[in-house]
């Protein structure tokens, strides 16, 4: 006589830091337990064990006697990391451009592409993914392999949410604009025009900022 297989022990805190990366939630969103409950079809308890275990994580801050929200990072910080990256995506540029042909430039061209059909009609995380993908697909042709692991290394870190997240979909067109841009630098082989369109795009992108602290009177809980 078998026992009865006992069912997976549920991870309530990793379903919840999915939503999260996915971009269900934004950065300063309050997390309601009640609505959480409903969501995720969880009980009180293990809401907010779950959020405790985010809160260790860095993924989500808990306020005094207000609740729960989605991290925000330090816009200070958030805008040191940004020159950082400026100064490493240009040297990456730079290195990459001598070896840049007509095979790595069709590549390329598909990467903007990918990017431009997931701005269309893409997920959050298809555009989150198709533009970093658009990125790596340049740096990964620099003579320094290191530094370009180092890139996605900051990049990561500077990011203001889990994911990248546009405030809109004319931030997300920018963005487009800006990879076109890219391109045809990199195809009209103007190192100058490259490297202002490099700097341009990581200053003006709406996905590196995060959103303005909100004053929401959050429930509580």
């Amino acid at each position: 006589m078998t026992k009865a297989l006992r069912e997976p022990r549920r991870h309530l805190a990793a379903e919840i830091a999915a939503a999260i990366l996915e971009g269900a939630y934004r950065p300063g969103e309050w997390l309601r337990q009640i609505d959480l409950e409903e969501t995720f079809a969880a009980k009180r308890f293990d809401v907010r064990g779950a959020l405790s275990e985010l809160v260790a994580r860095g993924m989500v801050t808990h306020v005094a006697n207000r609740g729960y929200r989605v991290f925000v990072p330090d816009l200070n910080i958030v805008r040191e990391m940004l020159q950082i990256r400026s100064l490493l995506e240009v040297e990456a540029i730079t290195q990459a451009l001598p070896h840049i042909g007509p095979t790595e430039l069709g590549r390329i061209k598909a990467a903007q592409q990918a990017f431009e059909d997931a701005v269309a009609r893409g997920s959050k995380a298809d555009q989150a993914n198709t533009n970093a993908a658009f990125h790596d697909e340049i740096y990964r042709y620099a003579s320094n392999r290191s530094l370009a692991q180092l890139i996605v290394e900051i990049r990561n870190r500077a990011r203001p949410g889990p994911i990248a997240l546009w405030p809109s979909h004319a931030d997300l067109q920018r963005s487009a604009a800006h990879h076109t841009e890219i391109v045809a630098a990199i195809e009209a082989r103007d190192i100058d025009a490259l490297v202002a369109a490099v700097r341009r795009h990581i200053v003006e992108s709406g996905a590196n900022y995060p959103p303005r602290e909100r004053d929401d009177n959050a429930p509580v809980d």
